[in-house]
């Protein structure tokens, strides 16, 4: 919405400069042709107008006339220059606008959710969608559970087979959810407030413009029973 407000704007802008040439240029064109119809007409009367005239005042009118011209001429070059840089900004914006519209953005559509509690266990999921207008391909997921808070560039350099899943393809609005499981002993130290657990997760993805990810750290609250988001970025 923002890049298309000012794209607007430069619009607007790009017109009201292109306008003010066009009028400049008229007044120009109008002031040239009042001059040489006033040379014609001159001409034509010869020697019957020499003793009404005064040559003077004619002389002195076509002097300021030109003066006038060359400052209107200079002010139209100045007008179309800042139309070109006016163009030059739109065309920026445009690009902009192309490369954050035209990409997919996947990230989480919410939080954590307690799927499952088993005896030696829960089950957790958190869903990811793809908000952008172009599809997701190859989506992988790389998740870290410890006690101590992860290292973000760490974490991803450290990402193996063991601890990545592939999610696939994710089209524009699509939402696909990964699961997440943590022991009930682990879970309890972090209740008692003798331990803590955080959750690294990293999800890349292929795209024609190149290939992107989103990470997060989230930690397990002992207040409320709910993973609270740390870190949150886009690569």
């Amino acid at each position: 919405m923002i890049l298309e407000k000012s794209e607007l704007a430069l619009r607007a802008k790009k017109y009201r400069y292109f306008l003010a040439s066009l009028f400049l240029l008229v007044c120009l064109m109008s002031m040239v042709v009042t001059i040489k119809s006033q040379e014609v007409l001159t001409e034509n009367q010869g020697d019957v107008s020499h003793s009404n005239e005064n040559p003077i005042s004619l002389a002195v009118i076509k002097e300021y006339s030109e003066i006038l011209g060359v400052l209107l001429e200079a002010a139209v070059v100045v007008l179309l220059l800042k139309t070109v840089k006016d163009f030059a900004e739109l065309a920026k914006v445009s690009k902009l606008q192309t490369e954050v519209r035209f990409r997919p953005w996947v990230g989480p559509s919410g939080g954590f959710e307690l799927l499952r509690d088993e005896e030696d266990k829960k089950q957790y999921s958190i869903a990811m969608k793809n908000f952008g207008e172009v599809p997701a391909t190859n989506v992988v997921v790389s998740c870290i559970v410890s006690d101590t808070k992860p290292d973000k560039s760490n974490s991803v350099a450290q990402g193996n087979e063991n601890n990545q899943f592939h999610l696939g393809p994710l089209l524009p609005g699509m939402e696909k959810r990964y699961w997440i499981f943590l022991d009930n002993e682990r879970y309890r130290k972090t209740m008692e407030g003798t331990s803590n657990v955080f959750i690294f997760l990293y999800f890349s993805y292929v795209f024609p413009g190149g290939k992107s990810g989103y990470g997060m750290i989230s930690q397990l609250d002992s207040k409320t029973s709910n993973f609270i988001h740390r870190e949150m970025w886009i690569d």
